[in-house]
């Protein structure tokens, strides 16, 4: 950031006044503020305090044409394609279904830009060994995702194809929610009525899984535990077992898991997953 010029006068007069050549020059003990209340007064002053000032300037001219520079590098910089797993998340959620892509400065973008025709809600970048990126994509609002159809999915795959980088193979998933199973062994103070406290568990894991799970995100045993613990009347859930559905395949966890399609939905109604005693 550029400093100002009575900033850069004072360290001129700093870096003077280290110099034994130059302890003649008066007045002695010099600032920008005897500068500024001389040269308002009818007193003379030195000229070689006046090229001080004069040098000030320039270099403050010249800070801020730098500080213009950077912020124009800095915007250049950011605009261009960065092919990191961010930026391919970024690309993926402006898709916009049914729209051609047009080739301008050096890169594929949409012409006109309308966001009423993006689709895709949520998406996520896992990189494989071998330049192979998953992206895992869903549509539609949170509590209520839904996988793209396979129209959508092929128009999607046509667009990342195009402004993918160069020997990077980018494979396009978007299934419906993996099914979700928890076992529980639930100890509960009987003062909370059985029906009331499994409405309350439901709401509590539907929370969590839509609101507070980031899309793609690793489930934790642990972090769903404590989920549990905090419904008033919970005393002590034990986890027996989960496990995680994605169509025909079935993966049992007992420590975490992340959802082969980036999102949950529970696979049955609590009581049939819960032991309440």
């Amino acid at each position: 950031m550029a400093r100002s010029i009575l900033n850069i006068y004072d360290a001129i007069i700093e870096e003077k006044n280290t110099r034994s050549s130059l302890e003649g020059l008066a007045p002695t003990n010099e600032t920008s503020t005897q500068l500024l209340e001389d040269l308002n007064s009818n007193s003379k002053v030195a000229v070689w305090r006046l090229w001080a000032y004069i040098t000030a300037v320039a270099i403050h001219v010249h800070e801020v044409f730098w500080d213009a520079f950077k912020i124009d590098i800095e915007t250049i910089a950011s605009k261009a394609p960065a092919g990191t797993s961010a930026w391919y998340q970024k690309k993926i959620l402006e898709f916009q279904l049914g729209d051609n892509l047009e080739y301008l400065d050096t890169q594929y973008v949409y012409n006109p830009i309308d966001t009423t025709k993006r689709i895709i809600t949520r998406a996520a970048i896992t990189e494989r060994g071998n330049g192979l990126v998953i992206a895992k994509v869903a549509q539609g609002t949170q509590g209520s995702l839904i996988p793209l159809t396979t129209s959508e999915q092929d128009a999607l795959s046509a667009y990342i194809f195009k402004i993918k980088f160069a020997g990077t193979r980018i494979v396009v998933f978007s299934g419906t929610a993996d099914e979700l199973t928890m076992n529980y062994d639930i100890y509960y103070d009987p003062i909370i009525q059985e029906d009331v406290l499994k409405e309350n568990l439901t709401n509590a894991i539907n929370k969590f899984l839509n609101e507070d799970l980031p899309f793609n995100g690793e489930l934790s045993v642990t972090r769903f535990t404590d989920v549990l613990q905090q419904v008033d009347g919970v005393l002590d859930p034990i986890f027996l077992s989960g496990s995680s559905k994605q169509g025909s395949d079935t993966e049992d966890f007992t420590v975490s898991n992340i959802p082969a399609a980036g999102y949950y939905v529970l696979a049955d109604d609590i009581e049939n997953m819960f032991n309440f005693i």
